[in-house]
Formats: structure tokens, sequence, C-alpha cells
């Protein structure tokens, strides 16, 4: 198994910016409005996989519904696709919500049980066929 590639300590996104608060286990980032000071969530990632594992993605009740959860979650999945080929997460067993989010976010369930008796989700963010300036594996 390789070392964990960790991510920028910074990651702007089209409405929200992620920043880095800790790496003690998972990376924790901070969610944030662009160009504000209150943090309004936090996702953690969980890097120590071959696969990176989206632990957490969440905004404050009163921040939701105005596009942070989307942003925080496109600005995180683009520069994970700049160092692996496919993430993974999961969606409580009490949470339609959630689910109808990675759903929308792009990702696929995956068979078997999830934390906490939840669902598994995962997405490709890049083939391993053709990659750019890499070499191809098969």
């Amino acid at each position: 198994m390789s070392a964990p590639r960790p991510l920028p300590q910074r990651i702007a996104g089209e409405w929200v910016s992620l920043r880095r608060v800790e790496t003690g286990g998972a990376t924790r980032y901070e969610v944030r409005r662009r160009g504000r000071r209150g943090v309004i969530g936090e996702v953690a990632v969980d890097l120590s996989g071959e696969v990176p594992f989206i632990e957490r993605l969440c905004i404050d009740e009163e921040a939701r519904g105005y596009g942070a959860g989307s942003g925080a979650a496109t600005a995180l999945l683009r520069t994970l696709a700049r160092r692996y080929d496919m993430v993974r997460t999961w969606a409580p067993p009490d949470r339609g919500l959630a689910v109808y989010f990675w759903v929308r976010m792009g990702f696929r369930p995956v068979p078997g049980e999830g934390p906490d008796g939840g669902l598994w989700f995962e997405q490709v963010l890049r083939s391993r066929r053709g990659r750019r300036g890499g070499r191809q594996r098969e």
C-alpha cells in the first residue's frame, strides 16, 4: 500500500472554499462561503487506503439549500481526481436526503453494508486507461 497523497491546505470552489484544519487521522476541512469568514460546515476525508473515503460532508442547517454542499463536494472531487482514480463515501441508513445527494453528485451505490449499517457509494474520478501524462495501467 502506498503512502497517502496529501491534499492542499486550501481548495477553492465556485461558491465555497475548503480550508484544512487538521490531518490527524482523517483530513478535515472547514467549509466557508467564498469571500466570507464564517464556517458553514466541514468535510472529512480518510486518505489512508488506496481509495479515499469521504467520511463526512456536513453543512450547517441554516446554510443548506444554497449550493454549499454541492459546491464543497464538487471542489473536493476535482482535487481528488488529480491524485486518485476513485473515491468512496457513504450515507447513513436513516438519511434519504444523503442518498439523494450522493447520487446527484454522480456516485453509484455499491453492494454491502456501509459504516453504521449505511449505504456505500463510489465514483470513478478518472479512467485508468488513457490517463494524461501517465503510464496506462491494465
